[in-house]
């Protein structure tokens, strides 16, 4: 599907972009590397929208899901969330081949 090529893509660029933010400093010599979160950046980026998020999941799920598994997915390293979503979404979206059979 042309749709989820697409996706996959734009995550992968957005991987790419924040691993090279991340690496920048350390590769300048002004700041050994650190990989950010992607709470971090949600929290530099649009701190309103992350409360909102958070409100929003808790108002309409039990508690515990924002602060165990959301939590735990947007406290990983920003290139390795939207890397590993850009992989999903390209297996998902690849091309088949086709398969011709030949019944006699």
């Amino acid at each position: 599907m042309p749709v989820l090529r697409f996706i996959a893509s734009l995550f992968a660029l957005v991987a790419v972009v924040a691993l090279v933010a991340d690496a920048t400093p350390a590769l300048n010599g002004s700041a050994p590397f650190a990989m950010t979160t992607v709470v971090g950046d949600w929290t530099l980026l649009a701190p309103a929208t992350l409360v909102a998020a958070r409100t929003a999941v808790s108002s309409g799920t039990a508690p515990w899901v924002w602060d165990s598994v959301v939590m735990s997915v947007i406290s990983l390293p920003t290139p390795v969330v939207f890397g590993v979503l850009a992989l999903v979404f390209g297996f998902f979206g690849r091309r088949r081949d086709v398969m011709k059979l030949h019944v006699n």
